[in-house]
Formats: structure tokens, C-alpha cells, sequence
């Protein structure tokens, strides 16, 4: 069963976060602890940090389950890249970034968004993505 998007906003950013994609790779933990912490009900807090270091941040998560929409007119929107990029994380998942449109076999689309975390260990229950269990499970590369 889908979890809901959750979303949480300021007058100068909107932060959405989808819990289906995410692969707990805590860079927004990391990259901003006032604004994200997860031990707080309501556990983004985009008005603890300037909206270009929340968006700074957000650009960090590789599943791309954290987005962001600044609304001031001149501000950019997340930046997009015609390049495919294909990461293979020391046992974990690959993440690709760039235009990524997925498709289940019989040709219906799955997702189309600009990056991805997919699943190589083969244990996540959220397949095609990656949900953590290589860590989980102890997943490790090949020497």
C-alpha cells in the first residue's frame, strides 16, 4: 500500500517527500539537521534554513524522494540534465540521475522523474526502487 506524499511549505519553498522512494540514505539528515529531522512529528522544516540551502540539500537526495519548488519568480527550478548517469553505490543501490522513465514489461510507464535509486541487492520489497535492505541484509559487491 502507497504511503502519501507529504509536503511542507513557506512562502519561498515548497519541500515534498514521497516515503514510497525513499532509501534512507540520510544526505538531508546529514546536509541539514535543523531542517530535517526525523526524531519531530512534522520532521522537515523548511523555515529553519534559507530556501536556497534547503534546495541545496534536497538536490542531495539520490532516490529523488525529497523535491522542492522555490516560489520567488527569478529563482530556478531544480536543474535538469539531458545526460544519463548511472552510479553504482558501494553496496547499495544504482542510482541514475538525469531523464529516467521506467516501464513495466507489458510498456506501461512506472515512473518518469530525473533520478532514481533501483534496487541491486534484489531484497526490497518496493521493487524496481531500492528501499535500504541491502543494508539490511548485508548486501556487499563483489571483490
Amino acid at each position: 500500500m502507497s504511503k502519501r506524499i507529504q509536503v511542507y511549505r513557506t512562502d519561498s519553498i515548497t519541500v515534498t517527500f514521497d516515503p514510497n522512494i525513499c532509501i534512507h540514505s540520510a544526505e538531508c539528515l546529514r546536509g541539514e539537521p535543523n531542517v530535517f529531522d526525523v526524531n519531530r512529528p512534522r520532521w522537515i522544516r523548511p523555515e529553519l534554513a534559507s530556501p536556497e540551502k534547503v534546495a541545496e540539500v534536497v538536490r542531495r537526495c539520490p532516490s529523488g524522494a525529497l523535491r522542492y519548488t522555490l516560489h520567488a519568480p527569478e529563482s530556478p527550478a531544480e536543474p535538469t540534465t539531458t545526460q544519463v548517469v548511472v552510479e553504482v553505490r558501494k553496496n547499495g543501490p544504482l542510482v541514475v540521475s538525469g531523464p529516467v522513465r521506467i516501464e513495466a514489461h507489458d510498456g506501461t510507464l512506472v515512473c518518469e522523474q530525473d533520478r532514481v535509486a533501483l534496487c541491486r541487492c534484489g531484497g526490497s520489497m518496493r521493487k524496481p526502487y531500492c528501499d535500504g535492505s541491502h543494508a539490511r541484509i548485508g548486501f556487499r559487491d563483489p571483490a
